[in-house]
Formats: C-alpha cells, structure tokens, sequence
C-alpha cells in the first residue's frame, strides 16, 4: 500500500507498462531516453523475431521483455511478432519473462468511427494460449480493441489488457471484480491530434479526437469502478517518442479526472506490482508538486 508520512507520499520509481524499444530508434538510445525521463522500468511488449535478444540495456533501466508477440500468420502483427516457424507452444516457452504478449485485434480505424481490425483467435483458441501460459507460470497481456474482444479476454483470463479502445463499462466493472489490468495508452491516440506531419484528414482528425475523447471517459469510470489502472505509453509507435511520453500518459490520465496523486501512484505502484519488480528505490514525495517536477526527482534518483 502507498505510505504517507506527513504531507508526503512513500512511492516506488515510475514503471512504463507497455511500449517498444525496438521501434523509433535504436533499442539501448531508447532505453537511454526511459531513463533521461525519470522512468525506472519498462515492459516491452514486442519485437520482431527477438531482436532485443542479446541486447545489452542500461543496468540501471528495469526491462521486462515480453519477446516477439503471438499472433496469426498473415493477420496483424507481424512487425511485432515471432515470424519464424516456431509452434504456439515453443513461442510461448521462449517467452523471455513471465509475460506473453497476444495480438487478439488489429488497430482502431481513423476512417469510421468505432471499426477495428480482425480478431485473430476466437474465444476458446486465447483460453487455450492463456491455458498454456499458465502452466509454465506465465501470463498473458493481450493486445485488444473492441468491446467484445475485450471481454472475450476477460473470459479468457488474461492478466491485462492493452489499449483496450471501444471498452464498455460493463465490462470494466468486470475487470475489476477479477483484478485484470488495464493499459491505456491514450497519449498513442492522443498524440496523434496534433498530427505533425500532417498526414491525416479532417475527418480523420474529427474521429481520432472522438476516439481519444471516449478513451479518456473510459479511465475515469475504469479509476472509478477499482480498476487496477497502469501508465503504459506505447512509445516507438508513430508519433509516440520515448521518455517524454510517459510525463504525456500521465497528464492524460489526470485529463481525465483522476487526482494528480492518484496518478502518481498508478504511474509508480500500480507498475511495479503489476510486473513483479523489486522496489528498493523509493521516492518521498510531495503531492502538490507538478508531475514534470515529480519525474525530475526520480531522474535524480536513477542518475545519481
């Protein structure tokens, strides 16, 4: 549990639930970047045919790697996946941590409001992989849009979902009577407003902000409702840098009507139990301070 003392707050170092270091640059410079922004873990969620396999990572960067992500051949997720002619089951054995990462739907469509992509495993095909998993103590982070995938991974007995857009409450509220996780990513959506490099259309900028607006409804009820909330960026996804992201997730999150306080704790604790990590490093912590000032002190922390 979060201890206070006084006016201040005892707290783990922030942990990023979900994002990429082999995408948008070279893995040890992200890694590098994760750092240089105050975050002190990450769970990779993927990479094409173990790329990061041997990679040497800053020491004092916590990395979870979920290795290549499962998915169906010709469906999407190749770039993230395991491409080589493994069987489901040796996929899931060479997981190089005790999470597997499930592609279950493609992406949220920026053409019609509410589509998303296939789904590639039918209900009883994720409860035999999460069957799997489990009996090589193993758990399974599904990568899942849509209402109905998403509460086909709640029957599977997923440990948590990712992106999770077009959720419904009701299904939330089930998320949170089991202890299932749930990661966001909303900067991944958010970002993309500002469209940069002005590659989307009007329309498409009208269905992205409502994409973004309804995700961002969707964390308050979820926060509300005891869902295990976790601050995961999706960083190296286009329009989706590194480090500085984790402090955007954050302000989305507190956008969305959550006490910056309690942000702090889903971006801290919340993190570190979800993934399992050790917390000797701890953050005494004023409350009231901004949260660019908070993520300053855990950079001093780490790079001391």
């Amino acid at each position: 549990m979060t201890t206070k003392q006084g006016d201040f707050l005892e707290l783990p170092l922030p942990v990023d639930t979900h994002l990429h270091l082999s995408l948008g640059g070279d893995p040890v410079a992200n890694a590098r970047l994760q750092l240089a922004a105050g975050v002190a873990g990450v769970r990779d969620a993927g990479d094409r045919d173990g790329r990061l396999d041997g990679v040497a990572m800053p020491l004092s960067l916590n990395v979870v790697r979920t290795g290549p992500a499962i998915f169906k051949k010709g469906s999407y997720g190749s770039f993230l996946g395991d491409n080589r002619e493994f069987t489901l089951a040796e996929k899931i054995a060479q997981t190089p941590s005790s999470f597997v990462k499930v592609i279950l739907t493609g992406l949220v469509s920026f053409d019609n409001y509410g589509e998303i992509g296939p789904q590639q495993w039918s209900l009883e095909e994720l409860t035999e992989i999460v069957k799997m998993a489990a009996a090589i103590d193993k758990k399974v982070m599904v990568h899942a849009n849509s209402d109905k995938a998403c509460r086909e991974a709640v029957a599977a007995g997923v440990h948590s979902i990712e992106h999770g857009y077009f959720i419904e409450p009701e299904t939330l509220t089930l998320m949170a009577a089991k202890g299932i996780y749930w990661t966001p990513t909303i900067a991944a959506m958010a970002n993309q407003i500002l469209d940069p490099d002005k590659r989307f259309s009007r329309a498409q900028l009208a269905i992205i902000k409502r994409n973004a607006g309804r995700q961002l409804e969707m964390i308050k009820f979820a926060y509300d409702a005891g869902v295990q909330l976790s601050i995961g960026t999706d960083s190296g996804s286009y329009n989706v840098p590194h480090g500085r992201t984790f402090l955007r997730e954050m302000e989305l999150f507190v956008e969305a009507g959550i006490e910056k306080s309690e942000v702090w704790r889903i971006a801290t604790r919340n993190g570190w139990v979800l993934l399992g990590l050790p917390g000797e490093l701890r953050l005494k912590l004023d409350p009231k301070m901004p949260l660019d000032a908070l993520l300053e002190e855990s950079r001093r922390v780490l790079l001391k």
